[in-house]
């Protein structure tokens, strides 16, 4: 996809997963809504009514935050710019990026842990997404006929070419350890909660960046060496230079 849409597309395409498991889960009942905000932070001045035995109990939650994105290691220096047969330089040099998620539960009883499961349940058992599966579920939003906002133009973006990008979505279990776990709750000045982190990988960019021209020939170096076959037969003492003057160009 574009810069613009790829990492979003990404999200969007986790979050229509797990809310899809978390509505079959329920069962008629009124599933709370995934969100991809980051957890809440307490309030910074909660009223006097709401402190101690009578605050109110934290509504049920489920959160998918994107708390980080570092470049692919496999795919770095695969999409490096190229000379082409036709003597052009290769135009495609996709930024291929690994997201990293955090997938958090808020509750004041066992709902919560109840919503963690289910969300871990819906990112194992689709592991892989394939290209078919992503376009169908951004196929399925309505587009607006007259867009007022850029992000509702996202599920109309077309994919790339599959012969040049897998377009496929690889989740796997990603855990930190409790070091890096309390230092990321931290940072976000939240109350820590039940959660697990997940890898997601590989989303490419399109930058569309093309390679410029390299430098005209502005000198022409002719140099002689021996022959490298000592027992061959010696060159010819006669040596016949051509000279073609070179193209200036228009």
């Amino acid at each position: 996809m574009s810069a613009r849409f790829a990492i979003p597309a990404t999200s969007f395409v986790l979050k229509a997963m797990i809310d899809a498991d978390l509505a079959a889960a329920y069962q008629g009942f009124a599933a709370p809504k995934l969100s991809i905000a980051p957890p809440p932070r307490p309030n910074a001045t909660p009223a006097p009514a709401a402190t101690g035995a009578n605050a109110p109990p934290e509504a049920a939650q489920l959160y998918l935050f994107l708390h980080h994105v570092a470049p692919n290691a496999a795919y770095r220096s695969m999409a490096l710019a190229y000379i082409e047969s036709s003597g052009e330089a290769s135009t495609k040099m996709p930024l291929v990026l690994d997201l990293h998620y955090m997938l958090a539960a808020t509750g004041a009883d066992l709902e919560r842990e109840t919503l963690l499961g289910i969300g871990m349940a819906a990112l194992h058992r689709q592991a892989i997404v394939e290209r078919s599966a992503v376009a169908a579920i951004l196929g399925a939003v309505a587009i607006p006929a007259n867009p007022t906002k850029l992000m509702e133009r996202l599920t109309s973006e077309p994919l790339a070419n599959p012969a040049h990008h897998p377009e496929q979505i690889k989740i796997s279990q990603h855990p930190l350890d409790i070091d890096m776990s309390t230092k990321l709750w931290s940072a976000l000045q939240s109350p820590i909660r039940p959660s697990a982190y997940y890898l997601v990988t590989t989303t490419f960019l399109e930058t569309d960046d093309s390679v410029p021209d390299g430098p005209r020939v502005d000198e022409l170096v002719i140099a002689a060496r021996p022959k490298a076959d000592r027992n061959g037969d010696p060159a010819s003492d006669t040596v016949t230079i051509v000279d073609e003057p070179l193209d200036d160009g228009p």
